[in-house]
């Protein structure tokens, strides 16, 4: 029987999806469908439900109903095999980087291979170095990024806009099929938000599906396609073109777009300012939502 997890995993659809904190619905019988190969920014006001769309899509939240298929399969009803075949195909870029800093920014890159590792490998890539292939990768990966010549600093010692390309290129080494981009620009500076939209671009024109979570209204009229989120349902859903400032009124209700005030739901800061809430998605995060069938 062939490996279902093999099959390529870039368009989803989440049909009638509902996720509930305790007694707060985080998401509200929400219809949303990408098809491979779009890319689409994702706005909202905080709490609208857009960091846990993402843990949906990762299987990191349980459903409270609805249905979730990721490249044309049930996510929620995958055996863990399979499961983690498909994990392996979506990469994620998150405003924390997510790096490990005592390793250098070259190895940091190198883990986006991490998930398609034997045990074996992965223990040798860790004390030795990655293999002559890999290095190619990474090198190139950081050279597209303009960190070539720090690809052996440690990533301790680079500055945080470094750190945020350097998170890319550990994607652009992996080479997801789906993208999910959730608040990358939020801590770094413009000549670095143009770059890594650049890059992300580019990993779209190979193929990816690209989503990614804006605060940043201006930089989500950039995509060619914008879904808004309030109160865990879906209010916007086209261009850009038609994002008026009357519909942004009904989106955000009073909150200025890019705020950096944040609620219970998104845990992200813009602007690196405002002190990190932990909120219950996060307390799944790295566990499944479900247990594997």
């Amino acid at each position: 029987m062939p490996d279902e997890g093999n099959k390529p995993v870039r368009g989803f659809a989440l049909e009638g999806v509902t996720v509930r904190f305790g007694r707060v619905e985080a998401l509200k019988d929400l219809n949303l469908s990408v098809e491979p190969g779009e890319q689409a920014a994702v706005i909202g006001a905080s709490g609208a439900g857009k960091s846990t769309l993402f843990n949906v899509l990762t299987r990191n939240v349980p459903l409270a109903a609805g249905r979730v298929t990721v490249g044309g399969r049930d996510l929620f009803a995958m055996p863990a095999r399979e499961l983690k075949a498909v994990r392996r195909q979506v990469g994620l870029v998150h405003q924390a980087y997510n790096l490990i800093p005592q390793l250098s920014v070259g190895m940091n890159a190198a883990l986006g291979e991490i998930g398609s590792m034997s045990n074996l490998r992965l223990i040798k890539t860790l004390l030795l170095g990655p293999d002559a292939g890999l290095t190619a990768r990474v090198s190139g990966a950081l050279d597209r990024l303009g960190l070539g010549e720090q690809i052996r600093t440690r990533t301790a010692d680079v500055s945080g806009g470094q750190q945020q390309r350097a998170a890319v290129a550990r994607l652009l080494v992996q080479s997801p099929g789906l993208v999910l981009a959730d608040e990358p620009f939020a801590a770094v500076d413009p000549v670095t938000t143009d770059r890594v939209i650049e890059t992300l671009a580019e990993l779209n024109r190979e193929g990816a599906t690209l989503l990614i979570n804006l605060h940043d209204v201006e930089v989500a009229r950039r995509f060619p396609r914008v879904v808004a989120l309030r109160e865990g349902g879906v209010v916007f859903d086209g261009p850009p073109e038609q994002l008026t400032e009357e519909r942004l009124g009904e989106i955000y209700a009073g909150e200025t777009p890019g705020s950096v005030e944040r609620g219970p739901e998104d845990p992200e800061v813009s602007g690196g300012v405002t002190p990190r809430k932990q909120d219950p998605a996060r307390r799944l995060e790295g566990r499944d939502g479900l247990p594997a069938r």
